[in-house]
């Protein structure tokens, strides 16, 4: 029985034989739910339309953007923030220009998780006033609330996010995930601080290797050696070594890459594979083709052997991958969303180019 229908139940009556399970509830039923007087209703009907609305459900996603004034300024926190995340999930320009206003204005809300949401919302406007509000919140004085628009603003390039994010190091339980934004801001101005942090013999392996990530994205030689060797030695830390090694298109990694490839119930090995497919390394297309089309290997690795070649992208992996999108299970579902997001990657690409051009 939906939480819905549950809620409307009436109470069992003794000796009653169990009632048959109700089907599940309609997005419509769902949408429903959204006006009612019981907030914590409100609650569980928000977040299930953004689920379905995640799913590619669009008349869930309808029902959002037509909500979207009563979400966000909803009595209950949670639904405000769920409206917030609806805004991220549908990315529609048009109701990021109608809600701007309102998302700024909550990031001065009074419950906090709030307010860290509307942070991620408001860097995704993309304007030049909603850009200039989340910067000024980097001086702000909630510790949580400096840091989220730091990881917003990293996303965008920005390199406002650095002094933050830098400072972030010295904090255990922060420390990765300012890594992680680094990463993705690739601003060298924070390569002494990250420089610092890779000396330090105090430092765990798994946060040396994500700063040895973080070296190779700004050019220091180190980082890349570091990777290679802790993929190599076959430390605990390997896989997510190699997977950075793909990721940031380390060609040194490619040697020790493939003799994890060749190790049977090596933990590394399903990395491995991905990140040979992103260096293109010779040879890795027969290897990948071998392996997915081999039913007598385990299902995960045939899916890491998927990825690999939906990274590689050549006829004969989109080929293989289509093949296998036809069939029932968690790999040919795989399969199906690789194919998909190639294609979409590749006519977003067409739309650059087709701009550059003009």
């Amino acid at each position: 029985m939906g939480l819905f229908s549950w809620l409307k139940k009436k109470p069992a009556v003794e000796g009653e034989p169990p009632a048959v399970e109700e089907r599940a509830e309609t997005t419509a039923e769902v949408a429903e739910a959204l006006d009612s007087h019981n907030g914590a209703v409100r609650v569980d009907a928000a977040r299930a339309m953004l689920d379905r609305a995640r799913m590619g459900d669009a008349e869930a996603a309808q029902a959002l953007a037509g909500r979207m004034d009563d979400l966000l300024s909803d009595d209950e926190p949670s639904v405000r923030t769920t409206g917030l995340s609806a805004l991220r999930v549908l990315r529609s320009r048009e109701l990021f220009e109608q809600h701007q206003s309102t998302v700024l204005a909550l990031l001065a809300d009074r419950v906090a998780q709030v307010r860290t949401t509307a942070v991620w919302s408001a860097a995704s406007i993309p304007s030049d006033t909603a850009r200039t509000q989340v910067r000024a919140v980097l001086s702000s004085d909630e510790e949580p609330l400096r840091f989220a628009a730091a990881c917003a603003l990293s996303e965008l390039g920005d390199p406002a996010a650095v002094p933050e994010l830098t400072s972030a190091l010295r904090e255990d339980h922060r420390r990765q995930e300012a890594l992680s934004a680094l990463l993705a801001l690739g601003d060298p101005g924070a390569l002494p601080h990250v420089s610092a942090l890779f000396e330090e013999e105090s430092l765990g392996e798994l946060d040396r290797t994500l700063a040895a990530a973080v070296l190779h994205r700004l050019g220091d030689a180190r980082g890349g050696e570091h990777l290679c060797a802790r993929i190599g030695e076959g430390s605990d830390d390997a896989p997510i070594a190699a997977e950075w090694a793909g990721r940031l298109r380390v060609a040194d990694a490619i040697p020790p890459l493939e003799e994890v490839a060749e190790r049977e119930g090596d933990p590394s090995r399903g990395a491995a594979l991905r990140a040979l497919g992103r260096l293109q390394a010779p040879g890795a297309e027969d290897r990948l083709l071998a392996l997915v089309r081999s039913a007598e290997e385990a299902e995960d690795l045939r899916m890491d052997a998927a990825e690999g070649l939906a990274e590689l992208g050549t006829p004969q992996a989109m080929e293989a991958l289509e093949t296998l999108s036809r069939e029932e299970g968690e790999l040919g579902s795989l399969c199906r969303e690789l194919v998909a997001e190639v294609a979409e990657s590749r006519r977003s690409q067409e739309r650059k180019d087709a701009g550059a051009g003009g």
